[in-house]
């Protein structure tokens, strides 16, 4: 099984998971690194970490349209007029491969919330 973290630049995921706990916008970084990055080698990270997880879920936790996932899963436009629905699932696969939430804090006032 190939990982996100494998596919994409080690400097990327250490930035990524700076990003996280110091609250600042690395969104353009992260498609820059998507782009560059091999569309083979992007799309098996992703139809893995799809086919590990429930990707209708995900879709709607990602707020993603189910064909938008489809089309993903498909290869065929995972970086074209998808690129935002692509980075949304890079960036949760980055977050849980290398375990980025656990150091997020999170407000008083949103414990009660399901993440």
């Amino acid at each position: 099984m190939i990982k996100m973290i494998d596919v994409l630049e080690q400097n990327l995921v250490q930035n990524f998971i700076h990003s996280l706990s110091a609250q600042t916008e690395h969104l353009d970084e992260l498609i820059e690194g998507i782009l560059k990055a091999s569309d083979r080698d992007v799309a098996d990270a992703i139809n893995d970490f799809l086919n590990i997880n429930n990707a209708s879920d995900l879709a709607q936790a990602l707020d993603i349209q189910q064909e938008r996932i489809e089309a993903i899963q498909s290869g065929l436009a995972m970086k074209k007029e998808n690129i935002a629905d692509t980075a949304k699932i890079v960036a949760l696969c980055l977050a849980l491969e290398t375990n980025a939430l656990d150091q997020v804090e999170i407000a008083d006032s949103l414990e009660d919330y399901p993440i």
